[in-house]
């Protein structure tokens, strides 16, 4: 009977069961060979042989995106998706309409084959703005619903408003299209305010009444720098109708940069950079060098998050010669800024060594590897690389002595104490010369107990703080939650942060908008998501969980925000690095308190919230 029933409860993808007669047809397949690209499950028949049967692994949801009908919809429109599952393929695709912002979601249709399409009778809804999205399942039993994408639904008289780039500089132009004149006459006036003005409306200058269903505006937007709504109000006849644009940002303030390198021009050097810029945030800064006396310069390298910087190999350049080197630094909105000029003489006449790794302000912990890079005259080689190391303020200690290149050195800071410590090689090289490197200053952090991660992940409208965005927060160890919230077992609670913009006092990072977390520290960003001086009090709810981090038991903490409406806020589009700024306050199982050295973020560099 145990074998009988094994047979007969064989599972097939999409759920149910194989028949008696199907498990003997894929008996008689796995005989003639069965392919590696199956997992293998073992079945027994009613004799005492076994034969091993091949059954379909999907262990990942589809993926699905939907096409609305564009920004204004009329009469019966379709609605389209793009639906795929390379395992067990897609079942159906559920497509769902809801009124904006938060209107319920009520299902239009469910297509079972490919092309998914739906048609939408908009006479059948109210007039108004729309969310439209697909959820598609695969045989296996996952699901996966799309981003939402927007419509306007006008059958009578509407206007919307065209798309504007954001964030946007300059002179921007401006179009709407207006339905349902049927014949009457048709003016239009775009405006402008600040996001988080209740005031007045701005009539930009020359748009004020324009005729016509396709009304255009050549907005000269001069010094402006804020996050601005823009509106188009369109007189059809006898009505007036709207459509307005939340927190565009307008940006005609260029970043700030300035560059810093050594002195010493000789060998490998670090050449770094500080940006910022208060409104759309900095895209790029590229590192640039030329030859002093000619006009184009070459760029080293392009940096897109902080920090901004990169290793020069001078030995690749004129020895001798004087180079001219800057930084440029550009925003999301296009603005362009050049740092001061620096001027250094290359000179690698002598032997040169440097540290390549770890490079100044790195977190080190346990044992890395110190690596080097060197270069010595015509007819002369490097004999040995002697690496040393002291707390600032003490006295160097050898680290080890290597006598072959490419001299590198494992560095065992597992006993050493936590704080800045400073790093050189001295080389020797042909008779018995030496070459000392710059001193790289890095911090050590072996507590215990210290920040290990942090993740922010987008759960709403990308760019922009929503409900659904979610913080993780990993440490290295167990953590007792009770140092984190009185009495808290890590069941969820209720939990409170503020979100501010860079010029709000307490900001970890100068120029970065910040988070103020509580007991928990802070999180800096590198984007703007909060307008100039502003800050957002925002709410969620936390739990926590221990999770197997690096082969050890570490508390992983997630912050899940509420819904958020505030004029404060702002929408991000550049890619940056979050860091975590813990507090001492917290403390480990054991009693142990937290380190307060910062943690970054790990993985891609992504728009976070």
């Amino acid at each position: 009977m145990a074998t009988r029933r094994a047979a007969r409860h064989l599972p097939r993808l999409g759920g149910g069961r194989l028949p008696v007669r199907a498990l003997l047809v894929l008996v008689v397949v796995t005989l003639v060979g069965a392919t590696t690209l199956f997992s293998s499950a073992t079945f027994t028949s009613s004799s005492t042989s076994q034969t091993t049967v091949g059954a379909a692994a999907d262990y990942l949801p589809p993926t699905v995106a939907v096409t609305g009908p564009g920004a204004l919809s009329t009469g019966t429109v379709a609605v389209t998706a793009d639906a795929s599952d390379t395992a067990s393929g897609v079942v159906r695709v559920v497509v769902e309409y809801a009124a904006s912002p938060s209107g319920a979601w009520t299902a239009l249709c469910t297509d079972t084959a490919a092309p998914w399409s739906c048609p939408w009778d908009t006479t059948k809804v109210a007039d108004g703005d729309y969310r439209l999205r697909a959820t598609a399942y695969d045989a296996a039993g996952f699901s996966a619903v799309s981003a939402t994408v927007t419509t306007r639904v006008a059958n009578s008289a509407g206007v919307v408003l065209g798309t504007i780039v954001d964030p946007t500089r300059g002179t921007v132009q401006l179009s709407a299209t207006v339905v349902g004149a049927a014949g009457r006459s048709v003016s239009s006036s775009f405006q402008y305010r600040a996001s988080d003005s209740t005031g007045n409306w701005t009539v930009i200058t020359g748009c004020g009444a324009v005729t016509g269903t396709a009304p255009t505006c050549s907005w000269v937007t001069g010094t402006l720098a804020d996050d601005l709504d823009v509106r188009v109000v369109s007189t059809v006849g006898t009505v007036t109708v709207t459509d307005t644009r939340l927190s565009v940002t307008v940006d005609n303030l260029a970043p700030t940069v300035s560059l810093s390198a050594p002195t010493a021009f000789s060998g490998t050097v670090q050449l770094t950079a500080t940006a910022a810029d208060e409104d759309s945030g900095v895209a790029t800064v590229e590192l640039q060098y030329r030859l002093l006396g000619t006009a184009g310069w070459t760029t080293h390298c392009t940096v897109a998050v902080d920090p901004y910087r990169c290793a020069l190999d001078t030995t690749k350049l004129t020895n001798l010669a004087t180079y001219e080197l800057r930084a440029v630094a550009t925003d999301a909105a296009g603005n362009v800024t050049n740092s001061a000029l620096l001027t250094r003489q290359v000179d690698n006449t002598l032997g040169t060594v440097s540290i390549t790794s770890p490079i100044g302000g790195d977190l080190v912990r346990g044992t890395p590897t110190i690596t080097t890079d060197h270069s010595t005259p015509l007819g002369t080689t490097a004999s040995q690389v002697r690496i040393e190391a002291r707390l600032v303020g003490g006295t160097f200690a050898t680290v080890c002595t290597d006598t072959s290149a490419p001299f590198t050195c494992d560095w065992a800071t597992g006993a050493l104490a936590s704080g800045s410590w400073e790093l050189r090689a001295t080389m020797t090289y042909g008779a018995a010369l030496t070459a000392v490197s710059p001193i790289v200053t890095v911090l050590v952090d072996n507590n215990p107990l210290r920040a290990l991660d942090v993740q922010v992940v987008n759960g709403g409208l990308l760019g922009k703080a929503d409900g659904g965005d979610a913080l993780t927060l990993t440490w290295s160890t167990t953590v007792d939650l009770t140092t984190v919230k009185a009495g808290w077992t890590g069941a969820a609670t209720p939990f409170s942060l503020t979100l501010n913009d860079q010029k709000v006092n307490g900001s970890p990072l100068a120029g970065a908008d910040w988070a103020g977390l509580g007991t928990l520290g802070k999180l800096s960003f590198g984007q703007n998501y909060v307008k100039r001086g502003k800050s957002v009090p925002l709410t969620g709810t936390m739990t926590a969980t221990t999770q197997t981090v690096g082969g050890v038991p570490a508390t992983v903490l997630r912050i899940v925000l509420d819904p958020v409406s505030n004029g404060a806020l702002r929408s991000a589009t550049a890619a940056a690095t979050v860091r975590w700024y813990p507090t001492t306050t917290v403390r480990s199982t054991g009693g142990a308190a937290a380190s307060a050295t910062p943690a970054a973020e790990s993985g891609a560099v992504d728009a976070d919230l």
